[in-house]
């Protein structure tokens, strides 16, 4: 992912000087988004291939190729090089999920990853999404397409990870209530076939989960715990800024309320930081949280991914203001402004926002307690003496939020000093190239 790059870069340094005869093929979203800058960076020295969009049979025929001696120029979804050079090759269609095969699990660590607690794996049980979100990235990925496993090669999935030992599993589909009989079937199948008992984690549609209260039952009688909503915003403007699909206010309210019916956990998403956000609308969206006693909030800062409607709107109003330093692309740092805040106010403010959930939701009706009461202990006892911390920082040193805000405001300036920096460098090369 794009936050991920500088240290990929990094760690094919490392290969790079260890034994100049590694290969690196560089794969995911950003090469996908970004293939073209990349080609064009110092970075991409330490860089052999690139594969974008879906990389499994794009990876194999490489892999084939580099054994066999061949030419790499009919491998769709491959970058590679010549002379130095970065040649991209046109991309394949979306492929037909069915020629995949299960993933080995034998070969893979357990007991590296946990959900609340319990040793968790992931499965796949579709691609792709249909939306028409403009803050996303994924049609650059598969379009605006869904496909579907069969549902018995998912179980089979299921059955293999329990094999593992895992007791949770996180099914990261983009949007798995597209199709809502494949959901049910699932469900149903994971009953007959006795997995109800692992702990299932989702990401769903506000919309769709509001709308079909009998597939939310079915879900919680399937061992789901755990849903995540993209709740987006409260704010209409801001969604339709955010989205050509308009999420209604209610909708959010009818889901949040059904999950809590079925004893579902509720994790759900505001993305802040829109062009007319100020102080109050950030914190209506807290309000919002506690008055739909929301599990878990996620605040995310609206990010600028390449190749998304957002960074051209972004862009267009003036509001950009880290347009290339992509190790802060990770939703939780203030890569714009907006009207009315500074990215170091709305990565304060965000902050803030948390503090003051925790302290007065964490204790009450929270469904993580229900679900996993002796990890919910643990999160207590880990926050007190971090809340102790704060507030005693807050009575010995009056200015401790100015603080926090200057030891921001050094490390962007920072930030923007190497951006700066890095950016002399190259023009003074190209002087260099060009000078006669």
């Amino acid at each position: 992912m794009s936050f991920q790059y500088e240290t990929a870069i990094e760690i094919a340094k490392i290969l790079k000087k260890w034994n100049s005869r590694t290969v690196v093929i560089l794969g995911g979203y950003h090469p996908t988004l970004a293939h073209e800058v990349i080609a064009d960076s110092e970075a991409q020295q330490f860089i052999d291939f690139m594969i974008r969009g879906e990389g499994e049979a794009a990876f194999a025929e490489l892999v084939q190729a580099l054994a066999e001696g061949r030419s790499f120029d009919s491998i769709k979804n491959l970058s590679y090089k010549e002379d130095g050079v970065f040649i991209h090759n046109p991309r394949s269609a979306n492929l037909d999920l069915q020629s995949i095969k299960l993933p080995n699990r034998q070969c893979r660590l357990t007991g590296h990853y946990m959900i609340f607690g319990k040793q968790a794996d992931v499965i796949e049980t579709s691609r792709g999404c249909i939306m028409q979100c403009d803050f996303c990235c994924m049609p650059q990925m598969y379009g605006r397409a869904f496909r579907k496993y069969p549902v018995e090669r998912v179980i089979e999935d299921i059955k293999q990870v329990k094999d593992r030992g895992s007791k949770a599993i996180f099914i990261i589909d983009d949007n798995i209530f597209i199709d809502a009989d494949h959901l049910g079937e699932l469900c149903e199948q994971i009953m007959k076939n006795g997995l109800q008992e692992i702990h299932y984690t989702i990401q769903a549609n506000v919309a769709r989960i509001s709308r079909d209260p009998k597939l939310v039952e079915l879900m919680a009688q399937a061992g789901v715990k755990v849903v995540f909503l993209g709740i987006e915003n409260i704010k209409k403007t801001n969604i339709e800024f955010l989205s050509k699909d308009k999420h209604v206010l209610e909708q959010t309210t009818q889901a949040l309320t059904l999950l809590r019916k079925y004893r579902i956990i509720s994790v759900g998403g505001f993305i802040i930081g829109n062009p007319y956000d100020n102080e109050q609308i950030l914190w209506e969206h807290v309000q919002f949280a506690q008055k739909n006693t929301l599990d878990v909030p996620l605040f995310m800062l609206l990010t600028p991914f390449l190749k998304t409607e957002i960074r051209e709107k972004i862009m267009s109003e003036g509001l950009l203001t880290n347009p290339y330093d992509f190790s802060f692309y990770d939703l939780s740092h203030a890569n714009l402004r907006t009207k009315f805040l500074s990215p170091n106010e709305l990565n304060l403010l965000k902050s803030k926002m948390y503090g003051a959930y925790n302290n007065s939701a964490l204790l009450k009706s929270n469904m993580i307690r229900t679900h996993y009461p002796w990890y919910f202990l643990k999160l207590i006892l880990k926050e007190t003496p971090r809340s102790a911390t704060n507030f005693l920082r807050k009575f010995l040193y009056k200015n401790w939020e100015y603080e926090n805000y200057k030891a921001d405001k050094v490390r962007e300036i920072r930030r923007m000093k190497k951006w700066l920096l890095d950016k002399q460098n190259y023009i003074q090369k190209e002087l260099e190239e060009f000078s006669y």
